[in-house]
């Protein structure tokens, strides 16, 4: 679970930085929208685990 909020969290700054670029800022929309997907998947995931370490 560490390693894809670190992936997550990698790509939310790469995200970031891209945004800044007037050229990029039409692919950061679809992007932005995958890794809010992303972070309610990664969130998902720790309370199942946690679900199934204490069940």
């Amino acid at each position: 679970m560490d390693k894809l909020n670190q992936i997550t969290e990698q790509l939310q700054g790469e995200v970031d930085k891209a945004a800044r670029n007037p050229f990029a800022s039409k692919v950061m929309t679809p992007l932005r929208l995958v890794l809010v997907w992303m972070n309610g998947v990664n969130e998902k995931l720790s309370e199942l685990e946690q679900g199934g370490k204490h069940g």
